[in-house]
This record gives C-alpha cells, sequence and structure tokens, in this order.
C-alpha cells in the first residue's frame, strides 16, 4: 500500500463566484434549413404530408380489422409512426401539441412516435391551417416525411436481429431484451414562471406553488403510466389463447415475479417470446423502441501450455482496518479461504445470485478462476509479495453472478442484477467501490444506451458509488460473431497491430460505454522475445487484445488503461497467436476448479485484470478521503493519468488513435494521493451541486515567483471536471440522455479574471482597462471537434472531461479562472441540480522548479484578503 505523502496534500479549490451563465448564442441561418423551403411550397409539401398520414390511418385501419377477423389480441390503441423532421428547427413540443407521444428521438432527424388518437385528428388539423397560412400549421413545415410502417424494423432492431429479420420464424423462440417508452404526450415539465410577468409577489408564489404541484402530478402520471404499459405488455406477450409462447425471464430465485428496469423515461426487460410474437411487437405495438438480442458474455481466456509458477511465497497478509472501504468484486465469485486473500475478505456478506446455486460462493472456473484472480489484483496491483507482511488496503466482497464456466443464466438479466447487486451492498455495508470485469462478446451498439450501460448510469446517479468497468477482449482465434473479428482475422486481412484497434469490430463491449462508470483498458507492461515469439506490442502500447473507443456519442472510452497482459507471435505465415508464460499480469489463482493449481502465476491476460488494479486505486482514495465522493475519486485517477512517450511523440493526426487507443493514460497512484515540490493539485471538496444555466467560478492564484518575467518555466496544467446526472434511454444523444450536462472554460493567455467573469457570466460589466488576454492555451483536444490539434475528439463529451496543456508562466495572470457550467439536457425542472468534483494541477517540467509551497502560500493570502474586506464592510 502506498501512502499519503502528507507534506503535499491536495489543496483545496474554492468557489469565488456563481451566476447566471452568458449564453454562447449563435445559429444557423434558417432560411438555408429545409424548413423555409417547405413554407415556401405550401400546396406541394402540405398535399405530401396529408398524403402520407391518409395512407398511415388506412394501414393501421386495416391491421385492426385483420386482427379482429383472426380473433387476436387487440394491440394497445395507439397508432405507430416514424417521423423525419428537420433537426435544425425542429422542437420536440412540436410534437406534444399535436397529441403525438416521444417514443425514442433517433439519429439524423427520425423520432418514432405514438398517438392514441388513431385518426391524427390535431395533426390533420395542423396541415389545414398549414394550407391557410394560420397559426398552428407551421410544425408541417418542419415534418419532412412519414415513414412507411415496413420500415419500423430498421430502426428498432439491433443490428444482428434486422440482418436475421427475414429469416425470422413464426414458430421459433427467441430471448431478447426490448425496451419501452412510458412519457405520454407530457416529456418534459411546463416552463417554470418568471418573476416579470407578474405584478404581485403572492400572485407569483401562488403560480411557484401550482408549478411544483403540478411537477408532483407529472411524476405521479409518469410512474402510472409505466405501471400501465408493463402490463400491457404482459398481457401482450403472455395470452395462452395464442401462440406467442411470451415470458418475462430475469428472476433469480424460483416463484419470484420477474422484474423491470425502469429509467425516467423508459423500462427494459428480457423475454421469451415466438417469431410471431416479435414480429407483432415491432410493428404494432406503438411503444416499443428497441429489440436487441440477449447479451452473452465473453469468455476468458486461459491458455493450457506452461504456467509460469511463482512459489516460495511466505507473505502473510493482515486484514484492512476495521473503517477500511469496501470493494464488491461482481464476478465469478472468489476463492474465500486463499491464503493471499482471506484475511481481506468479507465473508459475512458473500452473496451468490446464480439460480440454483444462492448459497455457492466459491470460485469454480477451471485453470485459476476468475473472480479470484480479479479479486487478487485489487489486493495486488503490481505483483504479489514474495515475503514480510501486507496490509490490504480495502475489504473484498463477494458478489458472485457467473458460474463455473464464466457464463451469465438466462435468468439473470444485467441491469436487474446489478441494482440488486448495489441495493445489497450500499444499503448494508455503505459499498461505493464496484469492480465490474464482465462484458458482452460483441461491440457495443451505438444507437442507444444500452440497459445494462444506462443501469450503471442510474446508479450512479442515485447513489454516491463508482463503477469501474473493464472495456472488453477482442479473441484471439476465429469468433463465432461475425461483428467481433479475431486478432489473427484481422491481420490475415492485412490489418497489422496496432491499426485494427481502431476498426469497429474492436470498439469496446457492452456496458463499458456507459457514461459515469470508469472504463478500464490493457496496456503491455514489457514487451517480449525470444528465438521463437514475440510480443506484438512495445512497452506501454495498448495490448493487441485491448478493446478500443471511442464510445457511444463518441466520448472518450476507455478513459484510462492498466497493464493487463501482452500476445506474443511467432514467425509463421500466417502467424501462431498466443499468451505464454510470463507475458501476462501476475494474479492471485483460485486452486478450486480443474487444472493446474499454483496459487499465483503470471498464465493470462484481459482487461478483466487490468479492472482491479484502478480499483485499487479507488480504494486507497477512498481510504485517504473517506468522507470525500465518488465523483472526486474518478476525477482523481483520470487526473492522475498521463500518455507514455510513444504517445506523446505521435502527429497531432494520429493522437487521435492514441485517445482511442489508451484513452487519458495510464493512471498514477502517487499523483492521485499526493503532490510533489514541483507540483500542485488543487481539488473541490464535499458535493458541489449546479443548475442548468448557471456558472461556478474558480479561481487559483498564482505566485509571483511562478510569473517572473524573467523566468520561463514550462508549466504543464491539467483539469478534470467530474460529474453525473439523470439518464434517459429514449434519447440518442449525450445532451438529451443527460437530465443536465456540463463542461468547463478557463483563462486565456494574459487573460485579466475580471474579464474571464464578463465572457462566462451575464450581466457583469466588466471593467475597461481589464485585459482580455490573447488566445486560448494550446489545449490537448479542445471543447470542439474541430478544435486545431486532434480532430474530431472534444473534451466535452463525457461526464469526466480531462484535458491539459503545456504553457510558458510569463503567459499566466496573477489568478487562473476555472467556471463550470451547466446546459439543460432533457430536464427543464429549474431546481433540477447536479453534483461535480473539479480537479485542477500545475506542474513544473523542470524538477528543480519548487512550486508547491508558493502555491500553498497564495491561496491562504487569498483567503486572509477575503476575509480583511467582508470585515471592513
Amino acid at each position: 500500500m502506498v501512502e499519503s505523502s502528507q507534506g503535499f496534500p491536495h489543496i483545496d479549490l474554492r468557489l469565488t463566484d456563481k451566476g447566471t451563465a452568458k449564453s454562447l448564442g449563435g445559429g444557423g441561418n434558417k432560411k438555408d434549413t429545409q424548413t423555409h423551403i417547405n413554407l415556401s411550397n405550401r400546396q406541394g409539401h402540405g398535399s405530401k404530408i396529408q398524403q402520407l398520414v391518409s395512407s398511415l390511418i388506412s394501414d393501421w385501419e386495416i391491421t385492426q380489422q385483420q386482427q379482429e377477423e383472426d380473433k387476436k389480441l387487440i394491440l394497445p390503441d395507439s397508432i405507430p409512426l416514424i417521423l423525419q423532421i428537420d433537426p435544425e428547427t425542429f422542437d420536440l413540443d412540436d410534437l406534444r401539441t399535436s397529441e403525438i407521444e416521444i417514443i425514442s428521438e433517433l439519429e439524423d432527424g427520425y423520432i418514432i412516435g405514438a398517438s392514441a388518437d388513431t385518426n391524427l385528428t390535431e395533426l390533420q388539423k395542423k396541415i389545414e391551417k398549414f394550407f391557410n397560412e394560420q397559426k398552428g400549421g407551421g410544425v408541417i413545415a418542419k415534418i419532412l416525411n412519414i415513414l412507411d410502417k415496413n420500415q419500423r424494423p430498421e430502426f428498432i432492431l439491433s443490428s444482428k436481429l434486422l440482418q436475421e429479420w427475414d429469416q425470422i420464424k413464426d414458430e421459433q423462440v427467441y430471448v431478447v431484451e426490448v425496451g419501452i417508452s412510458c412519457l405520454g404526450t407530457t416529456t418534459k415539465l411546463s416552463d417554470y414562471p418568471e418573476q416579470k410577468n407578474y405584478k404581485k409577489s403572492e400572485n407569483y408564489a401562488k403560480a411557484i406553488n401550482k408549478w411544483i404541484s403540478n411537477r408532483n402530478v407529472t411524476y405521479e402520471e409518469w410512474d402510472d403510466l409505466a405501471s400501465n404499459r408493463q402490463q400491457d405488455l404482459i398481457n401482450f406477450i403472455s395470452n395462452p389463447k395464442y401462440k406467442y409462447n411470451g415470458k418475462l425471464l430475469s428472476s433469480f430465485i424460483e416463484d419470484n415475479p420477474p422484474q423491470f428496469s425502469e429509467a425516467p423515461d423508459s423500462f427494459s426487460c428480457l423475454i421469451q417470446i415466438s417469431g410471431l410474437c416479435l414480429k407483432d411487437l415491432v410493428f404494432n405495438f406503438s411503444y416499443i423502441f428497441e429489440v436487441t438480442e440477449k447479451d452473452n458474455i465473453a469468455e476468458p481466456f486461459f491458455p493450457n501450455g506452461e504456467i509460469s509458477n511463482i512459489s516460495n511465497i511466505s507473505l502473510v497478509l493482515q486484514a484492512p482496518k476495521t473503517n477500511a472501504p469496501n470493494v464488491c468484486v461482481i464476478d465469478s465469485g472468489i476463492q474465500e479461504q486463499h491464503r493471499l486473500l482471506k484475511n481481506a475478505i468479507d465473508s459475512n456478506n458473500s452473496k451468490s445470485w446464480i439460480p440454483l446455486e444462492l448459497n455457492l460462493t466459491a470460485d469454480l472456473v477451471s485453470n485459476g478462476g476468475h473472480g479470484t484472480r480479479v479479486a487478487g489484483a485489487v489486493l495486488y496491483p503490481i505483483s504479489v509479495p514474495r515475503s514480510g507482511t501486507h496490509q490490504a488496503i480495502c475489504w473484498l466482497q463477494n458478489a458472485r453472478v457467473l458460474d463455473s464456466n464464466c457464463r451469465l443464466s438466462d435468468k439473470l438479466y444485467p441491469p436487474i442484477l446489478l441494482e440488486n447487486i448495489v441495493e445489497f451492498y450500499y444499503s448494508q455495508t455503505g459499498t461505493r467501490i464496484f469492480n465490474h470485469s464482465i462484458n458482452g462478446d460483441v461491440p457495443c451498439r451505438t444507437r442507444y444506451m444500452s440497459a445494462w450501460a444506462a443501469a450503471i448510469d442510474k446508479l450512479t446517479y442515485e447513489k454516491d458509488i463508482l463503477f469501474i468497468v473493464s472495456a472488453g477482449n477482442i479473441p484471439i482465434e476465429s469468433h463465432r460473431i461475425s461483428t467481433r473479428l479475431s486478432v489473427k482475422s484481422h491481420i490475415l486481412a492485412g490489418r497489422p497491430y496496432p491499426d485494427y484497434l481502431s476498426e469497429n469490430s474492436c470498439r469496446i463491449a457492452n456496458p463499458a460505454q456507459s457514461l459515469q462508470a470508469l472504463t478500464v483498458g490493457s496496456i503491455t507492461r514489457n514487451s517480449f522475445r525470444d528465438l521463437s515469439w514475440s510480443s506484438l506490442g512495445e512497452k506501454d502500447q495498448p495490448s493487441a487484445f485491448s478493446c478500443s473507443g471511442l464510445g457511444i456519442w463518441n466520448t472518450i472510452k476507455p478513459e484510462v488503461v492498466e497493464y493487463g497482459g501482452d500476445l506474443v507471435k511467432d514467425e509463421g505465415q500466417p502467424p501462431n497467436i498466443t499468451c505464454i508464460a510470463g507475458t501476462g499480469p501476475e494474479l492471485v489463482r483460485s486452486t478450486l476448479g480443474t487444472g493446474s493449481t499454483p496459487i499465483v502465476a503470471s498464465d493470462t491476460f484481459g482487461t478483466s485484470f487490468a479492472t482491479p488494479k484502478v480499483s485499487h486505486i479507488a480504494a486507497c482514495l477512498a481510504a485517504e478521503f473517506p468522507e470525500e465522493k465518488c465523483l472526486l475519486y474518478r476525477a482523481l485517477i483520470v487526473q492522475s493519468a498521463r500518455w507514455p512517450e510513444w504517445a506523446i511523440a505521435k502527429s497531432d493526426e494520429e493522437k487521435k488513435n492514441v485517445i482511442r487507443q489508451i484513452g487519458y493514460g495510464i493512471p498514477n497512484l502517487e499523483r492521485a494521493l499526493s503532490n510533489t515540490p514541483n507540483r500542485s493539485t488543487l481539488i473541490t471538496r464535499g458535493e458541489q451541486l449546479i443548475k442548468a444555466g448557471d456558472a461556478h467560478i474558480y479561481q487559483v492564484k498564482l505566485p509571483d515567483s511562478l510569473r517572473s518575467p524573467g523566468e520561463e518555466f514550462d508549466i504543464l496544467i491539467e483539469i478534470s471536471l467530474s460529474y453525473k446526472a439523470e439518464p434517459r434511454r429514449t434519447r440518442r444523444n449525450r445532451r438529451k440522455y443527460l437530465s443536465t450536462w456540463l463542461d468547463w472554460e478557463c483563462s486565456k493567455q494574459g487573460e485579466d479574471p475580471k474579464h474571464f467573469l464578463g465572457r462566462v457570466l451575464a450581466n457583469y460589466n466588466v471593467p475597461k482597462d481589464a485585459d482580455k488576454g490573447d488566445e486560448l492555451f494550446t489545449w490537448t483536444l479542445g471543447k470542439e471537434k474541430h478544435y486545431k490539434t486532434i480532430k474530431n475528439v472534444s473534451r466535452s463529451i463525457g461526464t469526466i472531461q480531462k484535458d491539459w496543456a503545456l504553457v510558458k508562466s510569463y503567459n499566466l495572470r496573477d489568478a487562473f479562472c476555472i467556471a463550470v457550467v451547466g446546459h439543460e439536457g432533457w430536464n427543464n425542472d429549474p431546481y433540477a441540480e447536479v453534483p461535480y468534483s473539479l480537479v485542477v494541477s500545475f506542474e513544473a517540467i523542470q524538477a528543480g522548479v519548487l512550486i508547491y509551497t508558493p502555491f500553498v502560500e497564495a491561496q491562504v493570502e487569498t483567503e486572509v484578503q477575503a476575509e480583511v474586506e467582508i470585515q471592513s464592510l
């Protein structure tokens, strides 16, 4: 365990100003939009939409008649539709006034909708108003097309199911995951009352109280609607009169009712149905927005060849401190009596979720286990000490979900499973760190956030927890899933390492795309060469098997990487590729399963084993800062990460692939915990809450010695913002998926702090003599995808946002400013706040330049001055 250096602790970052954020304004020329063109052609466009609406209604009536003739189950009385709209001008409220429910907002201006009015009366009225140039008809100009019912599968099905759609057999049984929208036509709250609209304060107060009452009623209506639609779905798939063979899965205890995974706007579940039922759902169940195949868990790779047996270990493991943090290992179980783990196991809270094995928590996976290896890496992130004593940094908790074959039962639906695990450990033992080294075996989908990943986002928002998730692995040999090509397949196709890592088939695996989890990839510790074998990658380069980003909506994933092993190849044509003894990380092995039984070996690889090394850092941070929030732990881990030398040396054009493969780089425990004489880190403490439309300003006072005109120091500035917000699955972009989204802005070169305030805050009068500064510092990523360094990557997409820049000390002013700005996502509740943590570091590249103590003194001096000013008023 690495102890924090109390001589150089983190410095408090203080909030100095806050207020309403200045609007960025902007916007394109609406005269160039398709909406404007349609307004100029009312007769032609209106007739087109009118004809499409008539055809849609006619098709629905025929469907209803067929149902009655066949004596089939009558579907919910709602007409499904898919609209193509002008994304430049369209607002979702335009449909709400037409009594059309937004089921899902898709990419490229498509919307899945439904209307309880099967005659689309309100929409037809608006068409007439559009013809007559009357108020309320303008929305028709924004509707570009209404798609045919037969096109629904391409907007609802996963790519795999869509590919197989024409081969779906009516009588065959399928297990699929479905997502159902449940907001109704009220997709958001009414606008909050503005005081300027009320002459008397008592009338304004009444308006606010009425708004609060209406808000509460809306929330209740959403809950009731979700319950009704859950029952509608159950009735539809399980009605015994029809050959649907339908039932809900996802109950890990026999005879318990199956559960739904609920989000604010939808619910999802795992169902077993016939092909006939699947077709009816997709075409006619209006409220469905997603149907995907069940996730298969990726199988770990355990070589059958030589094992690098590490013997003569006499280490004595001491139990953690009584109040040490807990780390829950969600995996295949743990060999709890293993002498290298036993004293750190919280055995009173071991639990299995596997049906029919609820009392069996041991790791029975052959060839050394999986969960045991993961648990060992939490305690021993580098190597297992050979002798002496070692005090565990944390308590290990065993949540067994994978069976002896590392498979997940069909009755275990990951979103609901995680909800049960978090509820059990968080509520009973206060566990906040969850290691999740489990992934699906195919690239994550990018159309929607998956229910699995969204469950992690929802749980993270609701509770003070941190999920640390593996990025997923690329198989070595040919793989049964065509969307996840193997390492060998890429090489045979002429895509050498590391180029193939940028292919879509190497994208991170579900649920690594979760916006609020910390995702971990793998790198190679040391290159290997002998007469027969050589490593594919060099030291600190991405492991040849490690899945890469970018993630959904081009988020930076994985955020960090750790040492998870290496692959080697021979000189054959084609080459043989494998993992040999000594090239994998050193891991504790289970001795319970079949196969050889050394207690420690270096004989396998995977992002599964890189992930717990980051969980170790999180546990150290939780031990050092037990009162702080997990958002700070995540920020400090990312803040501590650095690119290795090979990555820094790449050109700007090549660095996009660096970001995709290793994210922000390799985290460092010492940097996360403390500072050095030439490095100063400032952190927010406690829970910082911000609303959409607000800006929080932080100032870091810079010591005079650092800014001396006669000096020319290279200063590395690093900034990390970590926040969380409430998710909505039916939205297909980050700004609508989250209830509120944040980003950060900072000072320009030579910019006066007062000018910065005027640049960020509305209604702030900037003094005329305030220096506006020069251009922005040259940040590595920048806020926009077209930033001048790395193109098509933005720091502002995810909920963890880091950037770094190398600056000359003489370009800094006496105060460096950072603003955290809140923006409205799907939630327009003006009371809604989201929490965040902010971390800022300054490091003198020349080791002999001592800046820590002057930084501390500068912040204390500022605090004293502020107190004097307040007393003098």
